[in-house]
């Protein structure tokens, strides 16, 4: 039971996703030899304000709440 995780900037639609699914699905079963049906890909979409790349982020974090 192959389980591929998926880690990409938020945005992207269903049909995107589904079309990523299932070209990972068939690539994997194909080379794994493993059955279709029990290859698993789960997406984390990530926001743009947590991710950096090269010590910079896509989106600059909101500003931390101060409490009163």
């Amino acid at each position: 039971m192959p389980i591929v995780k998926v880690e990409m900037l938020a945005g992207r639609d269903a049909e995107t996703k589904q079309r990523i699914a299932t070209e990972i699905t068939e690539t994997l079963a194909r080379h794994a030899g493993s059955d279709p049906a029990h290859v698993y890909v789960m997406f984390n979409d990530v926001a743009h304000a947590d991710w950096a790349v090269g010590g910079r982020f896509f989106t600059p974090p909101p500003p931390p709440v101060l409490a009163d």
